[in-house]
């Protein structure tokens, strides 16, 4: 039974001499069990397969971003019929692109005239 908290798992058990081979030969890993091997294994593939940018908030003129690669907040903008990132100081980048295929803001541009297909602006507002 595994302790309160926890849920138990079923490895090959060629897998597990494997890691318990790579814990004896390799000390300055610092694993001290299969169990902190595979924990460890797993939170990396968890970090590795999280969406790079994440929606947080839109706002009247922008909306804000979180860019989990960089570790911080970036806001993308929509003023005078201009797209701009405060990050990378640019109207094309990938917070730019990611930020027009939320639908909420394809929905509320569209709204102001702009035309947007796949990511890119195709026609700003008059």
């Amino acid at each position: 039974m595994p302790q309160p908290g926890w849920k138990s798992i079923s490895l090959p058990e060629e897998m597990v001499e494997e890691i318990a081979r790579i814990i004896r030969e390799r000390p300055e890993l610092g694993y001290k069990s299969v169990s902190s091997f595979v924990i460890a294994a797993i939170r990396r593939l968890i970090e590795e397969t999280k969406p790079t940018l994440e929606h947080f908030n839109v706002y009247e003129d922008h909306v804000t971003i979180i860019d989990h690669k960089r570790r911080r907040l970036v806001n993308v903008y929509f003023r005078n019929g201009r797209i701009y990132c405060e990050l990378c100081q640019e109207a094309e980048c990938p917070h730019t692109e990611y930020a027009l295929n939320i639908p909420k803001i394809q929905e509320a541009l569209r709204e102001k005239g702009w035309i947007i297909k796949e990511g890119k602006v195709i026609r700003k507002p008059f």
